[in-house]
């Protein structure tokens, strides 16, 4: 009865139109009319009607187990019902923001309907967090692709930075500095591990042009540089 609202002075609520006792402001309201009257100097007024529906609390929502890579959050969660909350107990605490990063266990759901708030459904999380690939620092001559480059781990994928942007290519030619890989695993790709590479670029050796007698060999020929090697194209 305390949560009931009338505009006048010194309430009083009833359960009956006429005669009767006031009730209690502890009494527990039902569906159906009551009846409150005002006192002013001393005097009772007659009795307003009003009717009360009591909305009862919403079931649980529905929800199954879930299961996530690292980095997913309480945005992610699914589970059907109206104005959902989540919670990580099963009662009170505070509701989780959808920002809220998820770990491996029990999280909870609630759903309100006419502002009540239902009781919580439990939904067991499994959050699968993939190691980042092993690799060391690389060099590599001129024209070497990112197909040259070697770590350890499952369906590998090379990037250009340490996060955002899009796997590169087989084919994309490498140039001296940082790239990145990551592994997946369970369809959950890792963090990314930095490898240093270095592409070594060889000038061409230094030669001039040269005349020789007949029966010169190509051991005959000179040219300024280290571990030479001589062609006809």
């Amino acid at each position: 009865v305390a949560n009931l609202v009338a505009t006048g002075t010194l309430l009083q609520w009833y359960s009956v139109a006429t005669g009767g006792t006031a009730l209690s402001s502890t009494t527990a309201l039902v569906t159906g009319n009551y009846y409150v009257s005002q006192t002013v100097n001393s005097c009772e007024s007659g009795r307003t009607s009003v009717a009360v529906t009591i909305n009862l609390a919403p079931t649980a929502p529905t929800a199954s187990s879930q299961t996530f890579c690292a980095l997913a959050t309480v945005a992610n969660l699914v589970a059907t019902g109206t104005s959902l909350q989540w919670y990580s107990v099963a009662t009170g605490g505070t509701v989780l923001a959808s920002t809220t990063t998820l770990v491996s266990g029990n999280y909870y759901v609630s759903q309100t309907v006419n502002l009540i708030e239902s009781p919580r459904t439990a939904v067991a999380v499994t959050v699968n967090t993939t190691a980042a690939p092993t690799a060391s620092s690389q060099a590599f001559c001129t024209s070497a692709t990112v197909a040259n480059l070697v770590a350890s781990g499952t369906s590998l994928q090379w990037y250009s930075a340490g996060t955002g942007g899009t796997a590169l290519s087989s084919t994309t030619a490498l140039v001296t500095g940082n790239y990145y890989v990551s592994q997946t695993v369970n369809s959950c790709q890792s963090l990314r591990t930095a490898v240093t590479v270095t592409i070594n670029t060889t000038a061409a050796p230094i030669a001039s042009s040269q005349a020789f007698c007949t029966s010169a060999t190509v051991a005959n020929l000179v040219a300024t540089g280290t571990s030479l090697q001589w062609y006809s194209a």
